[in-house]
C-alpha cells in the first residue's frame, strides 16, 4: 500500500480541508436531489401504470364521449394529454437525477478528492441522507418513520466522527513508482479479491429465487454503494495527474474503472430506488459506501498509520461501528413480511401479482 512518510505526504492544509469538504457538500447535496428526482419519476410512472390497468370503464368512457365533448375535445384526450405531460416530466426527472448521478455529483466528488484522503471525504456522503430524509415527504410523498430518522441520525453522527478522526493526510509528494508498488502490495490485492468476492455473494442474493425477502432487499440496498466505495481508480488517477511525470500506459485504465464503477454503483443504485423508498435506498447506498471507501482506505492507503494518536484508534472505529448500527436498524425497520412484500412503508412498484411497469428481474440492471 502508499507508504506514508512525513518527506512523502503532507498533511491537508486548513485551506485544502475547506475546499474538500466544501465539494462534498455541494456534491452530497446534488446527490440528495437526484435520488429524489429518480425516486419521484418512478412513482410518477408507477401510478400511470396503475391507472391504465383500470380499464373496465373503457366502454362507458367512449359511450359518454358525446356528452363530454369540450372545445371539441373529449375527457379521454384530455386524459392523454396529461398521461403525455405526465410521462415527459417523469422522464424529465429520471434524466436530470441521472445527470446529476453521473455527471455533476461526481465531477464535485472527484475534485473534492484532490484536496483530501477518501477516507475523509466518504463520510460526508452522510450528509445526502439528511437532504433524503428533510425533502422525501415534501417532494415524493415518502414519510420517514422515526426509526428511519432515528437511523439515518447515527448513520450520520457516526460518519462525523470517521471524519473527524480519520486520516487527515493527502497525496502530496507520491511518485508514478511509489504509485505502481502500491498495486502490487498483498493488502491492495487481499481488498481487490475480497470486494470481488462479496459482489459475486450480493449478487446471487439479488437474483437467486430461494433467496428471503430480507437478503434481497439488503443485497440490493448494499450493491450500488459497495461499488462505489472502490475509489482508488479515481484518487490515484489524480495522483498521476499531480505527480507531473506524464501519464504512464495504466492511467487510461484508471480511467475506465473508475467512471466504470461509478456508472455500475449508480445503475444498482437505481435498481435499488425502482423497488424501495427513497430514504432506504439512500442510507444503505451511503452505509455501504462509507465501508467500502474505508475498507479500501485502510488497505491501500493505510489510515490507521495516520490517525493521530490513540483516541483516533479508539474513535475512528466506533465511528465506523455507529454506522453500521444505523445501517442495521434501516434494514430491520424496513423488513419485509411473510409475503414478500415490503412492510413498513409499501412501495407502490412492487406488488403481489404482476408488475404493471413491466420491471425487470432482480439481476437486470437495464
Amino acid at each position: 500500500s502508499l507508504q506514508h512518510h512525513n518527506s512523502v505526504t503532507m498533511s491537508v492544509s486548513a485551506s485544502d480541508w475547506a475546499k474538500g469538504i466544501t465539494l462534498s457538500v455541494i456534491a452530497t447535496i446534488i446527490g440528495g436531489a437526484s435520488k429524489l428526482a429518480i425516486r419521484k419519476s418512478w412513482l410518477m410512472e408507477a401510478a400511470l401504470e396503475e391507472a391504465v390497468g383500470v380499464e373496465d370503464d373503457y366502454v362507458q368512457v367512449v359511450e359518454e364521449a358525446d356528452e363530454n365533448l369540450r372545445d371539441g375535445r373529449s375527457d379521454g384526450e384530455e386524459d392523454a394529454r396529461d398521461e403525455k405531460k405526465t410521462r415527459r416530466v417523469a422522464l424529465f426527472l429520471r434524466f436530470s437525477g441521472m445527470v446529476g448521478m453521473t455527471f455533476l455529483n461526481p465531477f464535485c466528488g472527484v475534485l473534492a478528492m484532490n484536496y483530501a484522503s477518501p477516507s475523509i471525504l466518504a463520510p460526508f456522503s452522510g450528509l445526502t441522507l439528511v437532504w433524503i430524509v428533510l425533502f422525501s415527504n415534501m417532494l415524493i410523498d415518502e414519510q420517514p418513520t422515526y426509526m428511519q430518522v432515528v437511523a439515518a441520525a447515527l448513520i450520520v453522527f457516526g460518519e462525523i466522527i470517521v471524519a473527524v478522526f480519520g486520516d487527515h493526510t493527502n497525496d502530496e509528494g507520491i511518485t508514478l513508482e511509489d504509485l505502481e508498488k502500491s498495486y502490487r502490495a498483498p493488502s491492495f490485492i487481499v481488498y481487490m479479491v475480497g470486494i470481488t468476492l462479496w459482489m459475486v455473494i450480493v449478487g446471487y442474493w439479488m437474483n437467486a429465487r430461494s433467496t428471503s425477502p430480507f437478503l434481497k432487499r439488503f443485497a440490493f440496498g448494499v450493491a450500488g454503494g459497495s461499488v462505489t466505495g472502490v475509489q482508488n481508480f479515481v484518487k490515484d488517477g489524480l495522483t498521476v495527474l499531480k505527480a507531473g511525470e506524464g501519464l504512464p500506459w495504466y492511467f487510461p485504465v484508471f480511467l475506465v474503472l473508475g467512471i466504470g464503477t461509478a456508472f455500475v454503483g449508480l445503475l444498482l443504485l437505481t435498481a435499488c430506488m425502482k423497488r424501495y423508498d427513497a430514504t432506504y435506498s439512500s442510507s444503505m447506498f451511503v452505509g455501504a459506501y462509507v465501508v467500502s471507501a474505508s475498507l479500501m482506505s485502510a488497505l491501500h492507503y493505510n489510515t490507521f498509520s495516520n490517525l493521530d494518536g490513540l483516541i483516533s484508534y479508539f474513535f475512528y472505529p466506533l465511528g465506523l461501528l455507529i454506522l453500521m448500527a444505523g445501517v442495521w436498524i434501516l434494514v430491520k425497520e424496513t423488513k419485509e413480511d411473510n409475503a414478500g412484500d415490503t412492510s413498513t412503508n409499501r412501495d407502490p412498484l412492487i406488488d403481489t401479482g404482476d408488475n404493471t411497469m413491466g420491471e425487470p428481474n432482480a439481476g437486470s440492471m437495464t
